[in-house]
């Protein structure tokens, strides 16, 4: 697996964490995980390519014991020097892990929940996502939750985007089994997308699922947020109005990612 992150390891959480879309839909996923945090029957936690471990910290925060990994040695860095400032090194471990051996690595743990945010798992190909679905109920306690935040096949906010830019092939790119070239700033990255029916699907029979929710239905992608740099209220609506239209399971095939909630039967 290609480390397509560690160049910007040091800006990241400024070009899209803490961006303004970074951040609406980053809460909605946080809302999500503390809405099923009563269901848990513990608290250890594995996050799978966590970036710059700002899931991590809030994690800590409500009592989880986390171990975060990522396959970036920079992203790795950023992290520690995180739990080191708010002196969470107790209870946040930074290891490496390519999810493309996931299947071959040995866990001295099982957890409560594992979870991965933001297109995490976009960046495996199938055989290596079926791999590490199969690979989970090793190390899942009995009830245990697979949590992803998975980029779909289709975005209308994308779609719509460059067509009305004339790029007709980055409109409809999402729209294959194959991975995706794509450039981010100044790398080469390579991404697969995946449909939520795939993902239950290739999970069963050992898991059954949960739920299924947008993110980034009424939200536009994060690399469209300049367009809205002189009009944060628009933001601010399109979010209100994604509160009243995200609840519906329909919809997570449309959106920028979706939220798809896995129990270890």
């Amino acid at each position: 697996m290609a480390v397509p992150f560690d160049h910007i390891a040091s800006t990241y959480d400024s070009v899209f964490t803490r961006s303004t879309i970074g951040q609406l839909q980053r809460k909605q996923v946080w809302k999500y995980i503390e809405s099923i945090v009563p269901q848990l029957r513990g608290f250890e936690m594995l996050e799978l390519n966590y970036g710059t471990g700002e899931d991590a910290t809030l994690f800590e925060e409500r009592g989880f014991n986390i171990v975060a990994t990522d396959i970036g040695q920079e992203m790795l860095k950023v992290t520690q020097k995180k739990s080191e400032q708010f002196s969470m090194q107790h209870s946040i471990s930074s290891h490496y892990l390519d999810l493309d051996s996931f299947s071959e690595t040995l866990f001295d743990k099982k957890f409560d929940l594992v979870f991965s945010n933001f297109g995490g798992l976009n960046c495996i190909n199938p055989e290596s996502f079926k791999k590490l679905l199969e690979k989970l109920p090793e190390i899942l306690n009995p009830g245990g939750r697979f949590i992803g935040v998975v980029m779909p096949k289709f975005c209308a906010w994308e779609t719509i985007f460059f067509l009305l830019r004339f790029q007709f092939r980055k409109a409809f790119r999402r729209l294959t089994s194959k991975e995706v070239i794509s450039d981010f700033y100044g790398t080469t990255v390579r991404t697969w997308f995946y449909q939520p029916s795939q993902i239950k699907t290739w999970a069963k029979p050992k898991f059954r699922l949960v739920s299924l929710k947008p993110v980034g239905l009424a939200l536009p992608p994060s690399y469209i947020e300049r367009l809205f740099s002189l009009k944060k209220r628009w933001l601010l609506r399109l979010n209100e109005f994604e509160k009243k239209i995200n609840t519906s399971p329909a919809f997570s095939g449309m959106a920028d990612n979706f939220i798809i909630d896995l129990q270890l039967m």
